[in-house]
């Protein structure tokens, strides 16, 4: 693979992360208002369940067609139409008024969210693949800390009287420039210049099988996340009788937490490797869920959403980091697969747990649930070893295979 100078390097790496803020950024913008633009397009509780299910559907779909376009072009170019749009949906979504207008809206987010999650993240595995050392988690960490800054800056709107539409405008305006300053100077190509195409010009595939236990732990871990995120407050305000300004404050915890369990995770993962640090950190979230669901009071309470966002802050990005390794070519697309089943996890996540209080169980019972999926992550948790991804022979000199980003790993059985 021919590595591009440090300097430009460096500069990737910069561009990047500017757009995983952004993406934090004005994601949060949006899923922290979905109160005010209820009333404001008049929905039902049922309506908005379903339409906040439409987004991460449509997000999966973006997703794949993020994948499907590494074919004909890039990361990059997909990447700097998709974020714009993302955050440029934010100064239209005041203006509706009645679902008729805001569904179109919010369709378009969906795949803009899609397409941009997937191929910022194709960028970040290619550069840790050029860098050869682990990265990734500090995107993710970027990603984590716009998501406060946003959250914060639509508080502090609403706390001064700003009108939601002037919110967002100010947001969108910030957020577009941004991506506009930085795009020119994202990874130009993730692909690995040195793989040898076949006869008629075909790339190698990309397996199937190496993934699939690697997708039902990425889909655990955001069903852990989605129940904190959507549920995390009403088990705050309805199982701990804690007042709404504190239920507020549960993904702010969560979210602190991830950022300051991914300020040098990188660093764990190349001293200890991959598998250690995702178990270690299933173990810490597991623990946790466990202070939530024994919590007396909502402090305590969210004493341990911080400590699970810490826990299982590594988790995603070594997701993506190992199932770049099972893509000999550095196309993107084990990414953008693998990028679909957050979606799932997202989906099922938040239904599990207000279902099963629908159904009667008790408010604490039902946020055990998320407790029991991170445990089968420290049990899996040897899925995360690129080497165990990497395609057979892949290791091979002047094969491109992606070099090991932590410590020496090795594949345990279960019984191990």
């Amino acid at each position: 693979m021919s590595v591009p100078a440090v300097p430009a390097l460096s500069r990737n790496r910069v561009a990047t992360s500017v757009f995983f803020t952004v993406q934090g950024f004005a994601f949060s913008l949006l899923t922290s208002k979905v109160s005010v633009i209820q009333k404001q397009l008049h929905l039902s509780d049922g309506t908005l369940s379903i339409l906040l299910a439409v987004v991460p559907v449509l997000a999966g779909v973006g997703s794949v067609l993020a994948g499907a376009a590494m074919r004909w072009t890039t990361s990059a170019a997909v990447l700097r139409v998709a974020e714009p749009t993302v955050i440029g949906v934010l100064i239209l979504v005041p203006h509706t008024r009645d679902l008729g207008q805001a569904l179109p809206l919010l369709m378009v987010f969906g795949l803009a969210v899609g397409a941009a999650d997937a191929t910022m993240n194709m960028q970040a595995c290619g550069l840790e693949r050029r860098y050869g050392r682990s990265i990734v988690l500090a995107f993710f960490g970027f990603w984590a800390a716009g998501a406060i800054v946003g959250s914060s800056w639509g508080a502090l709107g609403s706390a001064v009287g700003m009108h939601l539409s002037v919110i967002y405008l100010v947001a969108a305006v910030i957020g577009i420039a941004a991506t506009l300053y930085a795009g020119p100077t994202l990874l130009p190509d993730v692909r690995d210049e040195t793989i040898v195409k076949d006869a008629e010009g075909r790339l190698p595939s990309v397996p199937w099988r190496p993934m699939l236990l690697l997708c039902a732990l990425m889909t655990l871990a955001y069903i852990g996340e989605s129940s904190v995120t959507n549920a995390g407050s009403v088990y705050l305000t309805k199982g701990l009788k804690s007042s709404d300004s504190l239920g507020g404050l549960v993904v702010g915890a969560y979210t602190l937490g991830q950022v300051l369990g991914r300020v040098r995770g990188d660093l764990l993962v190349q001293r200890w490797g991959g598998v250690k640090v995702v178990r270690a950190g299933a173990a810490l979230c597991v623990l946790g869920f466990v202070i939530v669901v024994a919590a007396a009071g909502p402090y305590m309470a969210l004493a341990g959403f911080l400590i699970a966002g810490a826990g299982l802050s590594p988790l995603v990005p070594q997701a993506f980091t190992t199932a770049h390794a099972n893509d000999p070519g550095g196309s993107g697309v084990a990414v953008a697969r693998i990028n679909v089943f957050n979606y799932l996890g997202f989906l099922l996540g938040a239904p599990l747990v207000t279902g099963l209080w629908g159904a009667g169980v008790s408010h604490r019972e039902g946020m055990a649930v998320p407790t029991v999926m991170i445990v089968l992550i420290i049990v899996l948790a040897y899925a995360f070893d690129p080497r165990r991804a990497r395609p057979a022979g892949a290791a091979a000199a002047g094969t491109g295979a992606t070099p090991p980003v932590g410590g020496p790993e090795t594949v345990p059985t279960l019984g191990s």
